[in-house]
């Protein structure tokens, strides 16, 4: 027999995995990365249809949150990547193999030139790759500069290669060059990517991938309704739900009912009905 739960239930864990109930807010950038080891997963910016933390929301209102972004993936804390449904999305080190595991087993490839080879990467952002390949960490500014002409157009096509090639692993912010501009400096995701987590992605399944990416996403919004998984990762409604029943079967994951009109429905973490 399923669990009953209701909103409310659902709303409180939230805030007490979220650090937004009685809490001072974050600090420090140890302080953000701890954090992000807990919750796996966090939003820059405000969405309210995805049941993740926000940065901005955790912070300490002293607190430089938007220099965290860049600094984190610096000291190679976390990854600063268009994860959940493309949005800008802050990974934990220990869960970043899974999601590039899932880009490879997808049809993705690691090496930017075998994806443009395959007609899976735009021209700009392959040259774009190519001139960060040649010449190392580069800030964007001097990138655009070096790549396209001026004007409103020419900027909007590179910005918009810039978001290609963060949406398919193939750059990152390895620092700023004008922090009062918040200028970032680019390098190639292959160069920034550690050794060992290369490893780990390259010899994971997809079923595995699948697993821990959809655990650690419920276990953070506490509950979620069992058709919002796919929606979130742009997964087949199949491999959703074969990941799901897999975690269910081990008791990693539950299936409840939610007090409703509409009762959808809906998995748990094991976390949200402890006591």
């Amino acid at each position: 027999m399923s669990t009953t739960l209701s909103k409310k239930d659902i709303l409180d864990y939230r805030r007490r995995t979220w650090h937004t109930q009685g809490s001072k807010g974050l600090r420090t950038l140890d302080e953000a990365a701890e954090f992000l080891d807990v919750v796996g997963m966090c939003l820059l910016f405000a969405c309210e249809d995805i049941p993740l933390p926000k940065v901005y929301a955790v912070a300490a209102d002293e607190a430089d949150w938007w220099a965290w972004k860049d600094l984190l993936q610096q000291h190679k804390r976390a990854y600063n990547g268009r994860i959940v449904r493309h949005k800008a999305t802050l990974v934990s080190m220990n869960l970043l193999p899974a999601f590039f595991a899932l880009y490879l087993t997808g049809g993705g490839h690691a090496m930017y030139e075998e994806e443009y080879y395959w007609g899976k990467l735009g021209w700009l952002a392959n040259e774009i790759a190519q001139y960060l390949d040649r010449n190392g960490p580069t800030p964007a500014g001097v990138l655009r500069r070096a790549l396209v002409a001026p004007g409103k157009e020419n900027t909007r096509r590179f910005h918009s290669a810039l978001f290609e090639l963060q949406s398919k692993f193939k750059i990152v912010s390895v620092g700023i060059e004008d922090k009062s501009w918040g200028v970032r400096v680019l390098d190639l995701f292959m160069n920034w990517l550690p050794g060992r987590l290369e490893g780990a992605a390259e010899s994971m399944p997809r079923e595995e991938a699948l697993q821990y990416v959809a655990s650690a996403f419920v276990e953070t919004a506490g509950a979620i309704p069992e058709a919002m998984l796919a929606r979130m990762f742009g997964w087949s409604v199949v491999e959703s739900a074969h990941a799901i029943d897999s975690l269910v079967s081990r008791g990693e994951l539950n299936r409840i009912r939610l007090r409703s009109k509409m009762p959808a429905p809906w998995i748990a973490s094991p976390k949200l009905l402890r006591p």
